[in-house]
């Protein structure tokens, strides 16, 4: 039964017959033109959630041989020619087994963070944050990743506090170094900028090639990737800025990129410095 009309004023006869009768009908006609509709949607959703699982599943798989490889080579390589092998080479395979397990971290960080965003399940943990201290963390996690690159950060010469979730903020300056790394190669201009206003502003720029037009405007998407300029050869999930946005809009802020003129991008995330209702 897909409703029921309910008619006053007595049985209808003759011509009011025919009227209801037709009413009805129409009446029929719509309602199971909705339910096909919703049930097309139902379909149409589920099958966009497959793909992305089997998108997130093939990427996942292409994303973990990398490191893993290199990790397997370099771990072989030392256990085989130890006592060959100089100082300065021991160190340096043990220093890139270590930067390959950060990057690994990092990864599957991120995809447990886009698991409980898209299961609604991110939760923050809001209070009084230094910022010195939050992008000190970051910084801290991803120094081997800038060792080769010409990297800066300028913070306010005031102590600085925010209400936000410290862990998620430190995840999103991660993030945003990360994507900066990868698209520079070595020797590159890096910075990282933090200003206290009205908001605070926290903007990380590079001197890589800039972003695509062609993704400019999906460039928070998930599985939106710059395949064109990696240099690094980790092509990344394409979840990290998406992560970031989510985070960020969480702590009712805003995230965005603009062009680091001459050569580059920058990505800037705002957060309120005062609590909020959100």
């Amino acid at each position: 039964m897909l409703g029921r009309l309910e008619l006053s004023g007595g049985q209808p006869s003759g011509q009011k017959l025919l009227i209801v009768q037709a009413i009805c009908a129409q009446l029929g006609i719509a309602l199971e033109r909705e339910i096909l509709v919703a049930d097309r949607e139902k379909i149409r959703m589920a099958m966009e959630r497959e793909q992305q699982r089997g998108t997130l599943l093939r990427s996942v798989a292409h994303d973990l041989r990398s490191p893993l490889t290199a990790i397997s080579g370099a771990g072989n390589l030392l256990a085989d020619n130890y006592f060959r092998l100089s100082d300065a080479e021991r160190r340096k395979l043990a220093s890139d087994i270590s930067e390959e397990i950060v990057w690994l971290s990092d990864l599957v960080e991120n995809i447990l963070s886009m698991t409980r965003i898209s299961e609604q399940k991110i939760v923050l943990h809001k209070q009084d944050e230094v910022i010195d201290d939050v992008i000190g963390e970051a910084v801290k996690h991803t120094e081997r990743l800038l060792r080769d690159r010409h990297f800066h950060v300028k913070l306010p010469d005031d102590v600085v506090t925010a209400p936000m979730d410290g862990k998620l903020i430190a995840q999103v300056v991660i993030n945003l170094l990360e994507n900066a790394v990868q698209h520079t190669p070595p020797d590159s201009e890096i910075s990282l900028t933090v200003h206290a206003r009205s908001d605070l502003t926290v903007s990380v720029a590079d001197t890589g090639n800039g972003i695509p037009d062609a993704i400019r405007g999906r460039l928070f998407e998930r599985f939106v990737t710059q395949e064109s300029d990696i240099v690094d050869g980790r092509q990344g999930l394409g979840l990290g800025l998406s992560i970031c946005k989510t985070i960020v809009e969480a702590h009712g802020g805003t995230i965005s990129v603009s062009d680091n003129v001459p050569k580059g991008s920058i990505f800037t995330f705002t957060l309120p410095m005062e609590e909020t209702d959100e």
